[in-house]
């Protein structure tokens, strides 16, 4: 080999040696001062839009995040938790420390201390149907009104803590540029938040102390993709009871109008008894195979007031929200349900007329058992 190809040789294998160093100097200094990375990152954002608004309410109703990943054969490789006031701020995601590859990622939000609902422990390589979520409960005797002997009945007496359930199935590329992923779960709200109003449409006082009300149903078990597991009859009672002051649209006395422009009705105040229960998720199923759940109340002398099929008649206003919404996309985006019912003076509700939300609701149908 002469001189002069000897050079040129040895200068195109120095180039390449500087060039190569370069390069990882280069990546290295972005690591180093954070203005860039050679590495590739996945994040993971939440969102809760999942309400009659359409609004992303995450930053200011979900309070706590346990997200845990997946691997193609259900296997647990990895879980997270995140606690604290960042998950208000906005612009809140979590980092996915995950290898490139395939994964089911599964999200229980607002558990905080599971003092509402509690998660098994699970442990690398559990599989994906140990991950499910189950209402605590309490435990009360009840008197059978049929035989006049005490049951032991299952029951819910507290304010549930809001809980949100998501999932999402992610493939996480492999990038030897570096860059950063997003991915966006969409969440549902798994409690409901009943208020229960009784007005007498004579307008005399009504006292709450003087009615029971409570909602049974089977709902206390979630699996891990938020589907209801079989369960015992849970029995949700009210954790608030008060009586207040509304204004209602009366009669007014036989031929004498006290306010000329609203005709023969007067607006007046009179008492009502307000109730609020909270249950967990609402979920519409074949009612030849499962019972309805009930919304009941009782004077605290026994008589039955009110026993309607609670997810049934939450259903009647479907359609003033969003006609195209499926039954189960409205159970899922309402989380608030007012109803008010009007009883007679023998505190028996005059069953043709139930107000739901603010839709007034006519039932042509006045049987309620």
């Amino acid at each position: 080999m002469n001189t002069l190809s000897y050079i040129k040789c040895w200068g195109i294998a120095a180039l390449t040696v500087v060039v190569h160093a370069f390069l990882f100097v280069s990546c290295d200094s972005m690591i180093y001062n954070e203005e860039g990375d050679c590495s590739v990152r996945y994040r993971l954002k939440f969102r809760y839009d999942m309400n009659l608004k359409f609004a992303d309410a995450f930053a200011h109703e979900v309070k706590s995040v346990r997200l845990y990943a997946f691997n193609p054969e259900g296997e647990l490789v990895w879980q997270s938790a995140e606690q604290s006031s960042i998950l208000a701020s906005g612009d809140y995601t979590m980092s996915l420390d995950l290898d490139p590859g395939d994964y089911h990622l599964v999200a229980w939000c607002g558990l905080d201390n599971e003092e509402s609902f509690t998660l098994p422990d699970v442990s690398h390589r559990c599989h994906l149907e140990d991950l499910h979520c189950k209402l605590k409960r309490q435990y009360d005797l009840e008197t059978d009104e049929a035989t006049g002997t005490q049951k032991r009945i299952t029951c819910s007496r507290k304010d549930l803590h809001p809980l949100f359930h998501g999932t999402l199935d992610v493939s996480l590329p492999v990038n030897d540029d570096g860059g950063e992923y997003t991915y966006v779960m969409p969440l549902t709200k798994d409690t409901n938040v009943f208020r229960v109003v009784l007005q007498h449409l004579s307008g005399e006082d009504i006292n709450a102390d003087d009615f029971v009300f409570s909602i049974e149903d089977r709902n206390g078990w979630m699996a891990h993709d938020n589907s209801l597991i079989n369960d015992e009859p849970i029995t949700y009672r009210a954790w608030s009871t008060y009586s207040g002051e509304a204004g209602v649209d009366v009669l007014t006395k036989s031929g004498v109008d006290v306010m000329p422009e609203v005709g023969n009705h007067a607006v007046t105040t009179v008492k009502a008894a307000v109730a609020e229960l909270t249950v967990s998720r609402l979920v519409k199923r074949d009612w030849n195979l499962y019972s309805r759940p009930m919304l009941t109340i009782h004077t605290t002398e026994g008589k039955l007031v009110v026993s309607i099929p609670v997810i049934d008649y939450a259903l009647l206003v479907r359609g003033e929200c969003n006609r195209n919404m499926s039954e189960q996309e409205f159970l899922d985006r309402a989380d608030e349900y007012n109803m008010t019912f009007f009883l007679d003076e023998d505190n028996k509700w005059v069953s043709t007329v139930i107000q739901i939300l603010s839709w007034k609701v006519v039932r042509s149908n006045v049987d309620i058992e």
